[in-house]
């Protein structure tokens, strides 16, 4: 078990359970998506979202922007709070739409660091429904800002 730990990751850790939107703390577009942290981490974060009738498409069905930045906010929370000493950036994000979420259904989402070098940090995404039916993959890679 990794016992390592920064102030942002502990920071997080007080934050399970509480809806994001209701944080002043937190980015205004996180605070929009509105998830609930339920598990935090070092290098694995998992939050809980319900589809909002805005969060939807034309078909009612949870769009695949939204899914895209709900991926994205995750790997960037979880990525800013690894031990390192400047921010990262993303260089790509590459997400796979395999299912559907509607109006009203609980997804989960969750960030897996899988290998943390000296500039790039590789993560994976993955949104499921809450019975576990999976809805998106993403992969992305960041890149950690030299001073």
């Amino acid at each position: 078990m990794n016992t390592e730990t920064t102030p942002l990751l502990e920071y997080f850790k007080q934050q399970i359970g509480k809806a994001t939107g209701s944080s002043g703390q937190a980015p205004p577009f996180t605070q929009w998506l509105n998830g609930t942290l339920q598990k935090v981490e070092m290098g694995s974060f998992t939050m809980e979202f319900v589809v909002r009738k805005e969060m939807t498409n034309p078909l009612g069905l949870l769009h695949g922007g939204v899914q895209a930045a709900i991926l994205d906010d995750m790997i960037g929370m979880t990525v800013a709070a690894l031990p390192k000493d400047t921010p990262a950036v993303s260089i790509n994000l590459s997400v796979d739409f395999i299912g559907k979420a509607v109006e009203g259904e609980k997804i989960i989402a969750t960030s897996q660091v899988v290998r943390q070098g000296r500039q790039v940090i590789y993560i994976l995404g993955e949104i499921v429904s809450a019975e576990g039916k999976l809805i998106a993959k993403a992969t992305s890679n960041m890149l950690v800002i030299k001073k």
